[in-house]
């Protein structure tokens, strides 16, 4: 029977101690009708045992509430942030893009001007790939056969003389540049028009063959295309002079040449369709068939 009631008072200890408290606040009520002065001083007391347990509850509760606001706070400034730095990289991919594009243009429109002034018939390509061995000095462009290139065409720019064709396949072709050791080009001295050969000796220089000592050339000389070899018309710039050189014996002095088109920074170039200068009416009529 001891260890039954041991059970029973476990059992409803908390039903006892609810009814307890309510008992009690029931006698406080009826205290404070009937004597409200103890009343008040019981009022008192409680409320100052009570007033630092809901002080360090208030603070507490504003504590968390100031650290899970902060957390918020920066949480979306966090967010916000990667959000800026997206729409900055955005932003500065776009303005690469317009710069390239007005790039692009102006270069096209001094290749489409030049174009037009020039008194061959040309056709524009892209180039597309360069030579990765050390051997060449050439570059891949995305006009082929099928676009009427054949081998040996000149290949120009506004500039100057680049090289020739040296291989073709239906829609793409090789340009043999003229830095490169098989290239050879019949030229001319401009100022005191020598007659010479260049030809390519790698890197970024070409050499000026069959140059007769008794002709008088300078550093800062250009060369320009002779016509004779019938692919170059005839007064293109080559490149300038930069190396002369009379010491030795022989008929011939040597002498050094630099492109004067810079071949490392090519992106479209001209090709030579026709060798001999066409009539105004032709030369529109070739024109309008290109840009179909």
């Amino acid at each position: 029977m001891g260890i039954r009631n041991l059970f029973l008072f476990r059992k409803y200890t908390i039903l006892t101690f609810i009814i307890i408290l309510l008992l009690s606040a029931l006698i406080l009520m009826s205290l404070r009708v009937k004597q409200r002065k103890g009343v008040d001083y019981l009022d008192a007391l409680l409320m100052e045992v009570c007033s630092p347990f809901q002080r360090a509850s208030t603070f507490v509760i504003q504590t968390v509430h100031g650290i899970f606001r902060e957390y918020l706070f920066f949480f979306h400034l966090q967010k916000e942030n990667v959000m800026l730095k997206q729409k900055i990289a955005e932003l500065q991919k776009e303005n690469d893009r317009i710069k390239e594009i007005a790039i692009a243009n102006e270069r096209l429109t001094h290749l489409l001007q030049f174009r037009e002034t020039f008194s061959f018939f040309v056709k524009a390509a892209e180039i597309i790939g360069h030579d990765p061995s050390s051997w060449f000095r050439s570059m891949t462009i995305n006009k082929g056969e099928k676009d009427g290139v054949r081998k040996g065409m000149a290949v120009i720019s506004p500039e100057g003389v680049i090289g020739q064709i040296f291989k073709t396949s239906p829609y793409h072709s090789t340009i043999l540049l003229i830095t490169d050791y098989n290239s050879a080009i019949d030229c001319l001295v401009q100022r005191t028009r020598a007659k010479t050969i260049v030809e390519g000796k790698g890197e970024n220089r070409c050499e000026l063959k069959y140059l007769l000592r008794t002709e008088e050339v300078i550093v800062g000389d250009r060369v320009v295309t002779s016509g004779l070899n019938g692919n170059f018309p005839k007064g293109l710039v080559v490149g300038e002079i930069r190396k002369v050189d009379k010491k030795g014996h022989g008929v011939f002095q040597y002498a050094e040449l630099t492109p004067i088109v810079d071949l490392s920074k090519l992106e479209e170039v001209l090709i030579i369709m026709e060798s001999s200068p066409l009539p105004k009416e032709e030369k529109g009529k070739k024109a309008k068939k290109d840009k179909k």
